[in-house]
Order: structure tokens, then sequence, then C-alpha cells
């Protein structure tokens, strides 16, 4: 065919050079189409040749081939002008390779060769009520025009890319840049999950879970009243806010709900199949009616539609349909006054007075003029599901203001009681809004908690100054034990809690004689030891904790700190003592309400309790509950009742109205902020310390080793003097920092480190709050260690090492994929050259001696272009070489610019005193 076209070449006019002929990737409403143009993308060209046989693969091959020469001058017949690529998408593998590809704007398209990219649909708050919401299509992270060549092809301004497949809706994708109001956000979210694939979705800081088919609920619609009395009613299902309606017009096959408690949006099936089984339930009850009435005709069936003829439609009504309440969802009942229903909002009206632990006295509702018994409303509605006034009207209440009740007043004899973490929601039931007596005065410690920014407390006893998110959080604590009540300070990680504690622990043992306990992960025993001489040495601190603790040591002190495992253990000792105040550091430790170490938690004696933590609920409502059965023992009752009232309303159903009285219920007694909240106040950079214990089997190949180094390096000096001992001081340092940081590398993975835990805790929670981490070690098996920990933890992560060829498409996944939350690598390799502004936490896992070393490394996160602020911790062993040179370089801070400056650097100035010290014990 090839012969056949070159003798067309010259017997046309039109002779042009290879480089003004260009093929133009171009859309319309059919989709994507190439068709052949001139150098100003305008002239079509037609083809010579009338072979029959001619189609479009072989036009471009052609094409292709006669480029090659120096003139190109071709034309066809039988061949359409646009060559669409939903039926010749092979067509791109041939373009793929030519320079001549191009855009609407006749710029050049390059083709990304790379895994395929999956699509983040990302959802932006653009009120600051966040009641109005956008969406973007993301792909790397950036917003683009997108334009859909296939299913799995996207071209993006002058790239085309691979995609993990979308679905045959690909067209359409365009329609997920939108903006909505708030409450559609599920409607929104579930449109988008059925009709396109292998989405990622990003809300705020909102878990993603895919959940099992979730059960709809049933839903009975009163649309209306006939003039003839005749009741049509519509069968539907339900689901969060999602109507029958909206899932049968679309089609749903999968859901997203969206629980604002917990911060997750599941994505779970669900079966529209089952409104049979609800149709089919009110059918029989129906008939059986009929059969009672002996009516010969009593309904009529159309789809889901029912029609109630009025005889049947008043016993409906009166002896089945509110008795159906719990199963089903009823909407429209304001339609039903032709049958005397009708419903009805009473007003609460309260006598209460102050008791122990709450308020009790005479609860009644006034409805319409009627004064009934709080209780004996609601024992009418859970028998009738409806109240009986005077004039024979059955009164429906709404059915959730009567769960409110449930919730909010239990029975004590003959009177109402309420609890006192209650009240603001009580409040909000009462109209007129006046409270009299002791509930005015309980009511007054909630408005005080309003008026944080004018309470008198005292300077905080500290040698600090406290930044003004911090002093708040001093005032907030002081305010709370003012009032005998628990908090838990759950600002994000590095913002100071620790700080905020020891303000606190400094102003009550400014005047109690009682011992206040901190309980903690034990590796942060010597952090709290540390910070509490830094910032309060007037504190007699005593530690109880490990092999030789004793009792009676910590007579005297003014804090106790102590591990969660030695609560649990010693817990017969600890009950019996009385202490000032008990603070549990990173709470989330009791977060199961079954294990023994909260059991034993819980059987502390203190005045005061105090929570903190970055992230006091991880999973799941019931670690709330545990929460504040620690914190105030009243507020929530037992775990069953929690479960009734809150946790399955939320966890199952999604109750919007549970949710938001819940919220209100914790929230004075929650205090959190995050990093980009406070960010005005903070620096540009936070570099903070942690100081961790070796576990007995490090510490006893920590000593063994550092022992024969002593002997040996001072043997050496005597015999050789210092300067020709170098490379055994060398060897020493050397081992003994892997020994404390990586022992793994010298006990054939027999000895494990202490790091490996903390930091893949500390990840943990920066992750869950949100943060993107880098981590820098310089060993090789630390790297391989820590990939490891992130791989069991399901923290998806990328390393890099001296050995990796292509870092920058790891810094452009790590900077561009919202997925891709840590980034570890040696510091030398991460030290120069690479920009990591997508992180804004840095974890120096076994620090290099040079300290510009590690400034550097943190640098490549700390840069123009950078945002927040960037928290950098440096991770020290306790009793090791590193705590020890750590010290030195303090004192020295000229030795260690010359102490190692490379790899292959030598000892320069380091003394006999010094080498004395850092093998010494």
């Amino acid at each position: 065919m090839f012969d056949k076209l070159k003798k067309n070449i010259g017997k046309k006019k039109d002779v042009l050079k290879t480089e003004e002929v260009y093929f133009k990737l171009a859309f319309d409403d059919r989709g994507a189409y190439v068709e052949v143009v001139d150098s100003k993308g305008q002239e079509q060209y037609e083809v010579v040749a009338s072979q029959q046989d001619v189609n479009t693969r072989e036009v471009l091959k052609c094409i292709e081939h006669i480029r090659e020469g120096n003139l190109f001058s071709i034309s066809w017949d039988n061949v359409p002008d646009r060559i669409y690529l939903d039926t010749n998408f092979h067509l791109l593998e041939l373009l793929k390779h030519s320079k001549y590809l191009v855009n609407e704007k006749m710029e050049i398209i390059e083709f990304v060769d790379s895994e395929e990219k999956t699509l983040t649909l990302k959802i932006e708050e653009t009120d600051e009520e966040g009641k109005k919401l956008r969406s973007s299509l993301l792909l790397e992270g950036k917003s683009h025009e997108y334009k859909f060549l296939n299913d799995g092809i996207v071209l993006c301004d002058t790239k085309i890319y691979r995609i993990k497949n979308i679905g045959e809706s690909y067209m359409e994708a365009g329609d997920l840049n939108s903006e909505f109001p708030k409450e559609e956000l599920e409607s929104f979210l579930t449109v988008s999950l059925s009709y396109f694939l292998n989405l990622e979705i990003e809300y705020r800081d909102y878990r993603v879970v895919f959940d099992k088919e979730r059960e709809l609920k049933p839903q009975i619609i009163i649309e209306k009243i006939s003039r003839d009395n005749s009741l049509y009613l519509n069968i539907g299902l339900t689901l969060s806010t999602l109507s029958y309606e909206f899932l049968s017009e679309y089609d749903i096959n999968r859901a997203a709900i969206v629980n604002d408690m917990e911060n997750k949006i599941s994505i779970c099936d669900v079966n529209l199949h089952k409104i049979g089984q609800a149709i089919e339930e009110v059918v029989k009850l129906l008939t059986k009616l009929q059969r009672r009435l002996k009516l010969r005709e009593g309904y009529y069936l159309d789809g889901n539609l029912i029609i109630l003829q009025e005889k049947l439609a008043k016993e409906f009504i009166t002896k089945e349909l509110l008795q159906m309440v719990g199963k089903y969802k009823i909407v429209g009942t304001d339609k039903l006054k032709k049958y005397k229903i009708r419903t009805v909002k009473p007003k609460l009206v309260t006598n209460l007075q102050h008791s122990i632990d709450f308020l009790e006295g005479d609860v009644e509702l006034d409805i319409d003029g009627e004064k009934f018994s709080i209780f004996d409303v609601l024992a009418s509605y859970k028998k009738d599901s409806y109240i009986v006034l005077s004039d024979g009207t059955n009164a429906l209440i709404n059915k959730k203001y009567i769960e409110k009740l449930e919730r909010l007043f239990k029975k004590k004899d003959d009177k109402a009681k309420v609890s006192f973490f209650d009240l603001p929601l009580v409040e909000d039931l009462i109209d007129d809004k006046v409270l009299l007596g002791e509930m005015n005065k309980s009511k007054d410690v909630f408005r005080g908690l309003n008026d944080l920014a004018i309470y008198e407390g005292e300077k905080p006893p500290v040698k600090a100054t406290l930044r003004e998110y911090q002093d708040y959080g001093y005032r907030w604590l002081s305010y709370l034990l003012e009032n005998q009540l628990g908090g838990c300070l759950a600002d994000d990680m590095g913002l100071g809690k620790t700080l905020q504690a020891i303000a606190i622990l400094s102003k009550v043992h400014s005047t109690s004689n009682l011992p206040s306990l901190v309980a903690m992960p034990k590796s942060l025993v010597y952090n709290w030891d540390n910070e509490i001489k830094k910032f309060s040495p007037n504190l007699n601190v005593k530690i109880y904790y490990g092999n030789n603790r004793d009792i009676n040591e910590i007579e005297g002190a003014d804090v106790v700190l102590t591990t969660y495992g030695t609560v649990r253990n010693d817990i017969k000792l600890l009950k019996d003592i009385e202490f000032e105040m008990v603070i549990l550091d990173e709470s989330q430790n009791i977060k199961n309400v079954n294990s023994q170490t909260t059991k034993a938690v819980m059987l502390l004696n203190s005045r005061n309790r105090i929570a903190l933590s970055g992230t006091p609920v991880e999973n799941n409502l019931g670690e709330l509950y545990s929460l504040f059965r620690f914190l105030n023992p009243t507020m929530f009752g037992g775990i069953e009742e929690f479960n009734t009232f809150y946790a399955n309303p939320i966890q199952r159903d999604n109750d919007q109205e549970v949710i938001e009285e819940l919220k209100k219920k914790i929230y004075p007694f929650i205090l959190r902020r995050t990093k980009r909240e406070v960010l005005k106040d903070l620096p540009d950079k936070i570099e903070k310390t942690l100081f961790l214990e070796m576990n007995e089997k490090q510490k006893k190949l920590y000593d063994e080793r550092r022992m024969f180094y002593y002997d040996l390096i001072h043997n050496q000096i005597k015999e050789h003097g210092i300067g020709r001992s170098q490379i055994f001081i060398l060897q020493a340092l050397n081992e003994l920092r892997q020994i404390a940081s990586c022992p793994e590398m010298k006990s054939s993975d027999m000895v494990s480190s202490i790091k490996r835990e903390v930091l893949i805790e500390q990840i943990k929670d920066a992750v869950d709050n949100g943060h993107k981490i880098l981590v820098f070690t310089n060993f090789i098996k630390s790297i391989d260690n820590i990939c490891e920990d992130l791989n069991k933890a399901g923290i998806k992560h990328i390393s890099m090492t001296g050995g990796t060829k292509d870092r920058q498409s790891l810094v452009e996944k790590f900077q561009n994929d919202k997925k891709c939350k840590v980034f570890v690598m040696t510091l030398k390799t991460g030290g120069v050259g690479l920009n990591l502004t997508a992180a804004d936490t840095i974890f120096i896992y076994d620090p290099w001696w040079n300290k510009t070393a590690e400034d550097q490394a943190v640098d490549r996160s700390h840069r123009m272009g950078q945002d927040r602020t960037v928290f950098s911790y440096k991770m020290i062993t306790k009793g090791t070489i590193e705590e020890k040179i750590l010290k030195l370089q303090e004192e020295k801070s000229r030795l260690f610019d010359n102490l190692i400056s490379s790899d292959s650097a030598t000892v320069k100035t380091l003394s006999e005193k010094d080498i004395e010290y850092i093998l010494g014990e």
C-alpha cells in the first residue's frame, strides 16, 4: 500500500513539509476524536488513495511511515473527517510515539508513563458555618480541566494519564465539580459512588470505611386524605437522609453515610428489593383488619401506593399505625386531623431542686393546656404511641422528642431526676427559658465556661510563658477543677498538652498536700520527668515504675509518674491512696471499657480527673463512653443505657438529632485545638526531644558492648595514645549508636528497639489528625523495620535510600497523593535537594551527631511553600550514647561541628574526659 501512496506524491498540488502536519485531539458531544490538521490547526486533508481496504489504522501507520521522508501529501476516500476514539481506541497506541499529537490549542501532548492514577473527589466547605460545600475532582492532588478519552484515560492540559477505571459514565465526570448545601452531602456522595468506580473521597479529616450491607428502615408516608376520606399511603425505605424516592430514581446500589460524630464516611451496599417485604407486611395487616371489619373491599394496591377506604383507614390508624412507629418511619401525620388524630408540641414544665449528683423534682408536659406527668406520657406513648386528650383527640408527639425525654429524665420514687450534665439540653426544651432556684445555679456553671476569657484565675506558676491558646487551656482546666468536673484536653499532637497539665499540677500543689498521679504509656515516663523538672522544678516528682518499685517511696511526693501497666498490676495498693488529681496521658489507653487496665483506672480514688489525648475517640462511641466514665462517672449512666440512647441510634441509624445532642453534652468537657487553628500563634518550627527507656534485653546488650569498648579503648589510649586510637573510638561510637537505636542489627532481630513501638504510635496519632510525616534514620535496617510496622498498621507510605534511582517520582507521589502519609528515608539521602512541604511532622529516628545535617533534613519540609507550622521530634534513648552526646552537644556546641564531618570522618577533638563520659556509666 505504501508504494501506491508514494506514486501519488507529487501529483497533488498540496505539498506540505513534515512538520506542518499534526494530529489534533479534540472533543464534541460524542466524545474524543482525532483529525489531521495543518500547523494552524484549521485545514483538514482528504486522502488520495482510493483503495477500499484502507482503514483508519492504516491511515495512521502510513502517516507515520511517510513522515520519515521530506514531503507529505496524501488524501483518502471513505475515511471520516473525525476519527472517534470510542471505536478506534487502538489509535492512541500509534499516536503515543508521535511528536505531532496536539490539543485543541495546538499544544504538544505527551503521554505520562506511570502506574494508574486514582482520582480523588475532594469536598470543601465554602462558608464559615460549613453549610455550603464545593466538590472538585483531583488528579495527584491538583484540580484540572479534565477531558476523558475513555473510562481509563484522561487528558489534563497537555498530558495524558492512565487512571483506574471510573466506569462507563466517564463522559459525565465533569458534573462531579459542583456546589451544593451540606444537607445534600450524603445524596451527592451516594450518586457519585454509584455511577463512578475507583473514586477516593476526601472530606475534612473524615475516615472512609467500607461497611456491610445496611438495613433500610421501612417508611410509611401519609400522602393525603381525599374528599371521600380515603387515605393514601406510600410505602418506602430510608437510609439516614436518603429517601426511597431518591434511591429508586437513581437506581442506587451503594450508599455513602456521613457520621459526623465519629468523623467517618461509611460506604455500604443497599438492597431496594426489600421494599417488597415492607409492602407485604402492611398488606397482611390491612387484610387482617378488613376481615375483622367484614369488608369486601377495603384497600387498593398500586405498586408501593396503597389507598384505604375510610372505615378501614380509621381502624388502621387508631389500632395499628401508631404501634408501628418503632419499626417504621411515619411521615405526614399532620394530615390526619379528619380522623381526630393530630400532632402536638408539648411544653415542658419543671420544678427541680439540687440533689447530690443530679437535680430532682416534678416534671410535667403541657399539651394544649392539659397537664400530664412526664412519666404518664412516656408510659402511654410506649403502650399506644399517642396521648388521649379530654376531647377524645389522639395526640401524636414527635418520636424524637419522646426519645429525648427518655434520655434526659429518670424516675426516682415519684419524682423525676435529671443529670447535672444534661441541664443545657433540658433548657433547650423549656420555651420560656426561665430557670429558677437550684437549677439556675447549676446552669451558671455552664455559662461560666463561655466567659473563660474574663475568668480570674491565678497566673500559671511555671517557668514558661504560655501561648494564648495554652493560657486558655490552663484557665479551662482550672475552671473545671474549681467546679469538681473532669475534662479531656484533646489538642493536636505537639501543641503542649503536657505543659498545660504541668501548669495545673503546679497550681493545685501550691495548696494541696495530697499527691497527684499521672498514668501514661511507659515510653513517656522520662519525658514527663524532664518536662516537670524544666517547667516546675519545685514539684517533688517520684517515678513509680519498674521491677524495683516501692509504694512507700512515693510518700511525700507531689506528683507520681507511673504507667498504665503498673496501675493495672498494682491497683490493690493504689486504690487505697487518696490522690488530689489523676491525669491520664494518651487516655485512649482506656478506650475499652471492659479491659483490665480500664477497670483498674476507674478504681483510683481522686478529687479531680483530667485526660490528655490527641485522639480521644479512634474507632467507636464505646471509647467516648469509657473516657467519660473516668472523667465524669454520672454523665451517661451504665453502658447499656449509653448504647440504647446514643451509640445505637448514631451507629445504626446515623440519627443527626442524637449526634447533635451528644455533641452538645460533651462539648463543655473536651477542649480540642488543631495546629491549623492556632498557626498564627505559633512559630514556624517547633523542635522537641522524646526520651525513651530501653527494654531489658536492649539494656543488657548495650551494657555488654559498652563495657567491652570501655576496657578496649582505655587500654589502647594507655598503650598508643588518643591520636592512634581513633579507629577504635569511631568503631565504639558507631556500634553503640546502632544498639541504642536499632539493636535488631546487632542481635539477628532477637532484640527489638523501644523506638519502633513509640514511633508507630506517634505516627498513628499524627495520621489520625490529618498530618503527613517524614522519618529520617541513618540505618537501612531501621527503614526496613519502620516500613514493616507501617504495613502492619495499614498506613500508606514510601521509602528512599541511597540506592533509589527515581527519587523525583517518589517526591511527587508524597507531595500529591493524599493517601500517602509517611516518607521514610536515610538522613543522608533526604538531607538536601528535596522539597517535601506536604509534611508538617518530622521524626529524627536516630540523630546524626552533626546538628547541621539534622537541620538540613528538617528544612526539606520547613522551607518556602510551607504554610503550616513544622514539628520536629528527635528520638533519644535514655542511658545511651545518644543521651550523652546530646548533652555534650549542648555543652560543647563546637565539638560536633568538628567531631564527625562525613561518613569517613575522624575524631578530631574528643578528649579522654569526653570519652570517659561517653563510655562510662
